[in-house]
């Protein structure tokens, strides 16, 4: 059986950090808390159309997309902060702001049962 690939690294949180496995459990809470808030956020901005509040949040949700390795989001996250910023091809974001809630629920999951957070 193939071993999946996690959706989320965090080498380089311990390269930068020398994190042990307690701070990880605790930048891993954060991202779950944070995340989560940010993603709700983002989804309801984008509902609403508000791409000045699509902008911010994306750009604050970068730093623990980049943290994390979420490398499928990496680019994403940027150009939807972009688009938004400059109101140019907002009919696309939405999809977009699927795609990253998706991928962030599911680390969200995986982050909770790796570190037995409730």
């Amino acid at each position: 059986m193939l071993k999946q690939e996690k959706l989320y690294n965090t080498d380089t949180l311990i390269e930068t950090h020398q994190a042990d496995d307690e701070f990880l459990k605790l930048m891993i809470t954060l991202f779950v808390k944070n995340m989560s808030e940010s993603n709700s956020t983002l989804e309801r901005a984008c509902n609403d159309k508000n791409w000045q509040q699509v902008h911010l949040t994306a750009h604050k949700m970068k730093a623990s997309i980049d943290l994390f390795n979420l490398h499928q989001l990496k680019e994403l996250i940027r150009s939807v902060e972009s688009r938004a910023r400059h109101e140019k091809e907002t009919e696309t974001i939405p999809k977009d702001v699927s795609t990253i809630n998706q991928y962030i629920n599911d680390c969200i999951i995986d982050m909770k049962d790796d570190y037995k957070l409730k």
